[in-house]
């Protein structure tokens, strides 16, 4: 995925600003896809280069102009075609698995470290996915009137949810075996 289209995504429920856009951003795609500020600012201009998004400047006294972005027909084209292509697969890379493939070669307290800040941070996320995400998912849609989206919204975090708890219960499980053959 390309933030590109991330943002040709997020730039069609509602013409925004940069500004407006990282605060969706963070609040949405963030669960799965990060951005920085700069990112997204670099990304839109190159977007108006290229003709997939149009600026309008609103004055304001006593502030900074608000520069709003909106898709143009070049733009939706563009993200149409690239809904239709098959999304790329991810190349899963998760160092904490390497850890424990080579586990034998340290100390178990090390993985049991490493394996309880991994819990900790998705029980984290968990707790984002059932507590925060369904608040968001309801200020976006009342915010955009994408009322039929929200169930698409919903299926991600959905996603979010079975991951984490997925996580949680490795994470769980392998304690449980490093514990158990440190007694031994």
């Amino acid at each position: 995925m390309s933030l590109t289209h991330a943002l040709l995504g997020l730039l069609q429920y509602i013409p925004s600003t940069g500004y407006d856009i990282k605060m969706m951003f963070d609040e949405s795609i963030h669960f799965f896809w990060n951005s920085t500020m700069p990112q997204i600012y670099r990304t839109l201009n190159q977007m108006e280069a290229e003709g997939l998004l149009t600026v309008a400047v609103e004055y304001q006294d006593g502030k900074p102009n608000r520069k709003v972005y909106t898709v143009t027909d070049a733009g939706l084209e563009e993200f149409q075609r690239w809904l239709a292509e098959t999304p790329e697969f991810p190349e899963m890379r998760y160092s904490i698995l390497i850890k424990i493939f080579l586990g034998l070669k340290t100390e178990p307290r090390f993985l049991i470290a490493h394996l309880q800040a991994w819990r900790e941070h998705h029980a984290n996320l968990l707790q984002r996915y059932e507590e925060e995400c369904p608040l968001l998912i309801e200020k976006y849609k009342n915010i955009t009137g994408a009322v039929e989206d929200a169930m698409y919204w919903e299926m991600t975090r959905n996603f979010g949810i079975r991951l984490a708890t997925m996580m949680i219960e490795w994470c769980d499980a392998t304690l449980a075996t490093i514990q158990e053959e440190t007694e031994k």
